[in-house]
């Protein structure tokens, strides 16, 4: 437990580091397992994907982690600025991914980091969770916005 007091900055290095190691293995393992335990996790899912050429969707998969990930830095206002557009394309008029399905795309991410990332850590579960939990709100409360 004692582990787990750290600073706001140090949780976000350690998610950014973590998502580095994930990133920097340059193949398809993370994506492909990521949807295949998000389509586990929620086999409804899936319908959002019917005819995604999943080669574009595994580089935006990796995008947009890149984005969320540097999404609390006080240096990436280009970040945010990209989490701002996803948040707009994944609202209620355009993909319309309804809220409560983040849940599943966080569990999603989080057992799959946990396979991937080969200096895992049981704390480095609730700082995933933590810094995650920004920008995937923010996603949340754009849902209704035009």
């Amino acid at each position: 437990m004692k582990e787990r007091k750290k600073s706001w900055d140090e949780k976000c290095k350690l998610v950014h580091e973590s998502f580095l190691r994930i990133s920097a293995k340059d193949d398809h393992n993370f994506a492909k397992s990521f949807y295949d335990n998000l389509f586990f996790l929620n086999k409804d899912i899936k319908s959002y994907f019917e005819n995604t050429d999943f080669v574009h969707q595994e580089k935006a998969l990796m995008h947009g982690l890149t984005f969320l990930t540097e999404y609390t830095s006080e240096s990436s206002e280009g970040a945010r600025n990209q989490v701002k557009r996803l948040a707009h394309v994944h609202n209620k008029d355009n993909l319309n991914i309804h809220p409560h399905l983040y849940y599943y795309w966080i569990e999603a991410l989080i057992i799959t980091v946990k396979k991937e990332d080969n200096l895992w850590h049981d704390d480095l579960e609730y700082y995933w969770r933590e810094v995650m939990f920004m920008p995937v709100s923010f996603f949340i409360s754009q849902y209704f916005l035009s």
